[in-house]
């Protein structure tokens, strides 16, 4: 059954094929749409018809559930009305008992009115279950609903976000644009500084090549370099150590010249005879006994690889120092030769201290007068002028001897080959190892009290009559049984350099001792 409603009157489709128009509808029945029916006939005259839907005015087609009845009358024409939910079990049974009195009930006709019944019951019940299961739909629906609306807030919301950010973005980007041009004119800007920069500097370098040809074109180019500081940072300073190294340069050269025209201690390598008896050998080379005019000399010859790599004009400088130095206690300088491999002369002294501990050892008198020399040579070296000499390799094998009545006379050898203070960078953790100043590999703090420590060595080790090796030496000094000697020891082994005694200091103690 399907059923129709217009404003004033609803029409009834039936199966079979049934068109029923009824008319005067009521408003709360013809105001209804969307219905899903269920008929049946409570009386032969009374039909009720269950509705589902609602209200013209609302949204979703299920809203609420009713009964429309509808009688037919004595004027052959239907009637209609709405049986609220709530009320259809009282209005059913009061169509009963108007049924019922005016209309006699036969037995079976009473069993088919309760089943009926029962099936209304039934019906109520699966209608009820069935409105509280469209209700759930409907608060779900509202709830699905509802929370599309606040996704689609949210959505709009980050969408406005968005927006901002992006309005951010561009802000951002027109604000990058705008750095990275003053960045390029920035650009620009150092690059043609740096031409000019470079075009000043080719213009230096031009100056620089006219100071090495002429002195007064030096002084113009001075004068130019001068102006071109005030343009160029950092380029004077340039300059000026090209000019100091030009000079050094000049100077050394005129020095070599004048050195190899007027020095006193070349000498020629046919003067000189060697013999086969060999003195000591070494990584720098050997030394033998030979003859100079007809003079027994000791004759230090150096390897030819050290030669290959030794700085000639440093080694002339340092012959020609050495040939200045006259001490009685430093091994006599005799000469040196300067074509080939140079070859250095020194007297030939009989014997050294490491022979005679070696030997047996020495005396304690000898013992003092051996300290005694071996640190007024030492003093001599580190107050020479203009450049303390370092000697750098003070040990037992550098200190010769000579017999000199009951006792000796020490020299100390090797000081020829030491170097400069002011040069000390060439030489790095120089002498050996046992004798060595904690300082040694540091050149910038190489200093005389480097030679002082070595000394507190050499003098341990004549005291105690062995070599005294790092480990051992705290020990070998808490046996020494004269305190003076002990308390000296200690302070020229001391760690930190700028606390050592000097040599003067060590001279003066020592005489007192005496």
């Amino acid at each position: 059954m399907g059923f129709i409603d217009t404003a004033e009157s609803a029409s009834l489709h039936i199966n079979p094929p049934l068109t029923l128009e009824v008319n005067n509808i009521p408003n709360n029945v013809a105001d209804r749409c969307y219905h899903s029916l269920s008929v049946w006939s409570v009386t032969p005259t009374t039909n009720w018809i269950i509705v589902f839907g609602g209200k013209r005015t609302l949204i979703l087609p299920i809203s609420d559930t009713a009964v429309i009845e509808l009688r037919y009358t004595s004027n052959n024409d239907w009637y209609t009305s709405i049986i609220p939910l709530g009320q259809y079990q009282e209005k059913l049974q009061e169509r009963r008992r108007k049924w019922e009195v005016s209309q006699p009930v036969q037995p079976e006709d009473r069993r088919e009115i309760d089943r009926l019944t029962r099936v209304l019951q039934e019906r109520e019940r699966e209608l009820q279950e069935e409105r509280r299961e469209k209700e759930q739909v409907r608060n779900r629906l509202q709830q699905q609903l509802q929370g599309r609306e606040r996704q689609l807030q949210q959505a709009q919301q980050q969408g406005q976000e968005r927006e901002r950010e992006i309005q951010q973005a561009r802000e951002r980007e027109r604000q990058a644009r705008e750095r990275e041009q003053g960045f390029q004119r920035q650009l620009r800007e150092k690059e043609r500084q740096l031409q000019q920069g470079q075009e000043r500097e080719r213009e230096i370098q031009q100056a620089r090549e006219q100071v090495q040809d002429l002195q007064r074109q030096l002084r113009e180019s001075q004068e130019r370099e001068r102006q071109l500081q005030r343009q160029v940072e950092g380029g004077q300073q340039r300059e000026q150590d090209l000019q100091r190294q030009l000079q050094q340069a000049q100077e050394q050269l005129r020095e070599r010249d004048r050195e190899e025209r007027e020095s006193s201690w070349v000498v020629s390598r046919n003067d000189i005879r060697m013999t086969e008896r060999i003195l000591g050998r070494g990584g720098w080379g050997e030394v033998r006994v030979a003859r100079f005019h007809g003079l027994e000399v000791a004759a230090k010859v150096l390897h030819e690889t050290i030669i290959s790599e030794y700085n000639v004009s440093l080694f002339s400088r340092e012959m020609n120092i050495a040939s200045k130095i006259r001490h009685p206690n430093l091994l006599q300088f005799i000469g040196a030769t300067t074509e080939g491999n140079p070859m250095i002369l020194t007297e030939l002294m009989p014997t050294s201290l490491r022979k005679e501990l070696e030997s047996g050892g020495v005396a304690y008198s000898a013992i003092l007068s051996i300290s005694l020399d071996v640190a007024c040579a030492l003093n001599y070296l580190h107050l020479f002028k203009p450049h303390p000499i370092l000697h750098r390799d003070v040990s037992s094998a550098n200190v010769l001897l000579q017999p000199m009545g009951v006792g000796w006379r020490a020299k100390v050898s090797d000081y020829g080959s030491a170097n400069l203070q002011h040069l000390i960078i060439r030489s790095v953790n120089p002498g050996g190892p046992l004798y060595a100043a904690p300082e040694a590999g540091n050149p910038r703090e190489h200093s005389p009290s480097m030679d002082v420590f070595s000394y507190g060595v050499l003098l341990l080790e004549m005291i105690t009559q062995r070599i005294p090796l790092p480990e051992e030496r705290v020990g070998l000094i808490d046996s020494i049984r004269r305190a003076s000697f002990r308390s000296l020891v200690e302070r020229c082994l001391i760690v930190e350099y700028r606390h050592r005694p000097t040599m003067n200091d060590i001279i003066t103690e020592l005489n007192d001792t005496v």
